[in-house]
């Protein structure tokens, strides 16, 4: 019986020592910003003023939280993380670089949630995908990338030999572009980099350009699909296909989803590689409806409203309902 007693004490002793380093494991899985904090500390009862601050205090894998609405500036985000701010709504405004929120690190997971990305017509990159497994953004606005170059609401960028997905969900995206370039949404990789996009229930309007992936300067695949969101009134083209012979197959899906009121086309597919597919959309309003350019193809499902265009233009080949 002693026996029992002593190593049931040990195991109280050993159980009371390993407490503390469970408890600063549990405060660095979730960290805190407030408009009134101060500090690096960024716990929730000393919260800190800067999502810098909140990323530096959180491990990877853990949480950024938002206590009231503030502007809590820029952010480089290079570990596993979330920025959940769908309490407050909370601003990010970009920093010197002229970006808000930078994502660069090898196989990291990021999602931001419930955040304003503002650039309030100064600023270049509204959320910049460097490299990443996957990033999220989920009930988000992003607005006024257009007074420093490229002036891009996201853009994705993934360098030679890195593949990287980007998923937009309910997300509004506007006013971002330069006079004749930039955009809401341009996907760009370099060299045999690979971009694999998903944006849904989502809104781009009000851009120069509204989604487009430009295969031109990769190899690699670009991939992106389209549903239940609407690409309306930018300057340009509201959803574009952009590659040539030899560089990135370029192939954008738009499902249940309208292009309307845009100014060039609402539906571009241009260059050999270039493919775009159509299933039950809307393209009205627009300078040309459909444009396929330099051995681009566009293909559709025959279940899409097609009108009202300055000039309509047609599909280059016709898919069967299955």
């Amino acid at each position: 019986m002693k026996t029992i007693a002593v190593l049931i004490g040990l195991a109280g002793v050993v159980s009371a020592a390993a407490l503390p380093n469970m408890s600063a494991r549990a405060d660095g899985m979730q960290s805190w910003v407030s408009s009134t904090g101060s500090g690096a500390t960024c716990s929730r009862a000393q919260p800190c003023d800067s999502f810098l601050n909140a990323h530096a205090a959180t491990f990877s894998g853990g949480q950024i939280n938002c206590i009231d609405n503030g502007n809590f500036g820029f952010v480089v985000i290079t570990k596993s993380i979330t920025i959940d701010c769908s309490a407050t709504f909370s601003n990010v405004t970009a920093g010197v670089s002229g970006v808000g929120v930078a994502v660069n690190g090898d196989g990291i997971i990021v999602t931001l949630r419930g955040l304003s990305v503002q650039g309030y017509g100064q600023q270049a990159i509204g959320i910049d995908l460097i490299n990443a497994a996957e990033l999220h953004v989920e009930n988000c606005r992003i607005a006024g990338f257009g007074g420093l170059s490229p002036g891009h609401g996201i853009k994705v960028e993934p360098g030679n030999g890195i593949t990287t997905k980007l998923y937009v969900l309910d997300t509004v995206i506007a006013d971002n572009g330069l006079a004749n370039s930039g955009g809401g949404i341009i996907v760009q990789p370099a060299g045999s980099g690979s971009a694999r996009v998903m944006i849904e229930r989502s809104h781009i309007e009000t851009n120069t350009y509204g989604i487009f992936a430009n295969g031109t300067g990769s190899t690699g695949v670009i991939a992106v699909h389209v549903r239940d969101s609407v690409i309306a009134n930018n300057g340009v083209n509201g959803i574009s296909a952009f590659t040539q012979a030899g560089k990135s197959t370029t192939s954008i899906v738009v499902d249940h989803s309208a292009s309307n009121l845009n100014g060039g086309s609402g539906v571009l597919s241009q260059g050999a590689g270039g493919f775009i597919t159509l299933k039950d959309s809307t393209v009205i309003s627009n300078g040309t409806g459909l444009t396929a350019a330099n051995g681009g193809t566009i293909f559709s499902y025959q279940n899409n409203a097609l009108t009202g265009n300055v000039a309509d233009g047609a599909p280059t080949a016709v898919l069967t309902l299955k």
